[in-house]
């Protein structure tokens, strides 16, 4: 378990995340109540204590499949979900950070989440329209309510989590060896106000499982349809580094990836996706790799991020 910035809660190194529980978001394939079900027993068996999901997710489609399929294990997960994405696209008011939209949206994540409170809630993203002071305030108001028990943020670049004045505890951002730009201006204001960062795509949409190195590999978007977008030349670069590396140590690609993030010590946890039980294991059997496979994954990805 790592430190959540100065929460006071504990988090696992490996969490689980639900963006393709219930819908088909962003193309990464739907899955059903069963097959959520069984992810989220086994992320309980190998010790994961976080579950994140978001409330655009499906707009409302994951966080309803969670509060179908937890029921009595939801004590046994710190629960995080989001706010700021435009839930009606027919109604551009149901977004955003104001206070009074945060506070519609938080009431309904916990009623599509059948529960009282969320361990973590964040803003899913910067928002240009509402000053960041009102935003700040009705999080704070929902920690006096006792329906949030630490605020954090998602997306938000070193100068914008700056302007919080650390009144976030953690920033959940995109990281990996393919996407290192929060170490530029990121996490130097992380560590000097006491905020963990939370990886979202640790193995960039699936590159870094070295599965889908082909730019027309089946099971990977490619080119700018990537979601995560990786450079392709740079990313087969990296992969092929990647795969020294885990013969090295005894490892998938995707545990060498994983382990790599699992030795950063800025970050808490590294967000997990997975299809399938099987996969789900593959990827929580990971641990933080050795220092020479660590030196060389960070200079290989050094050099695959170059401009």
């Amino acid at each position: 378990m790592n430190p959540l910035g100065r929460s006071g809660l504990a988090v696992s190194a490996l969490s689980l995340g639900t963006m393709n529980f219930g819908a088909d978001w962003h193309g990464v394939g739907a899955i059903d109540d069963a097959t959520a079900s069984s992810l989220i027993d086994l992320a309980l068996e190998r010790g994961v204590n976080l579950i994140d999901t978001a409330d655009i997710y499906g707009r409302g489609a994951a966080e309803e499949m969670l509060g179908r399929i937890l029921k009595k294990r939801r004590s046994r997960f710190l629960l995080a979900t989001k706010v700021l994405g435009q839930m009606d696209l027919d109604d551009p008011s149901t977004g955003g950070l104001s206070a009074r939209w945060i506070k519609k949206a938080l009431d309904g994540s916990l009623k599509r989440l059948k529960t009282d409170h969320v361990d973590l809630y964040m803003p899913h993203g910067w928002d240009p329209e509402v000053p960041l002071e009102e935003t700040l305030k009705a999080l704070e108001a929902a920690v006096k309510a006792g329906k949030v028990r630490v605020p954090g943020c998602s997306n938000f670049s070193g100068e914008q989590l700056a302007s919080a004045r650390g009144r976030f505890a953690f920033d959940q951002v995109q990281y990996s060896l393919a996407a290192r730009f929060p170490e530029n201006d990121l996490v130097p204001v992380a560590e000097r106000d006491g905020v963990s960062l939370i990886s979202w795509s640790p193995l960039a949409g699936g590159l870094l499982s070295g599965k889908y190195a082909a730019p027309a590999a089946s099971g990977r978007r490619a080119g700018a349809d990537a979601f995560p977008y990786v450079e392709p030349q740079r990313g087969a670069a990296l992969v092929k580094v990647l795969q020294a590396v885990s013969a090295l140590e005894g490892s998938t690609c995707a545990q060498a990836a994983l382990g790599w993030i699992m030795g950063k010590p800025f970050v808490a946890s590294a967000t997990l996706g997975a299809r399938t039980p099987a996969q789900l294991a593959e990827l929580l059997a990971s641990k933080p790799l050795s220092p020479r496979a660590a030196a060389l994954l960070d200079r290989a990805s050094e050099i695959c991020s170059r401009p």
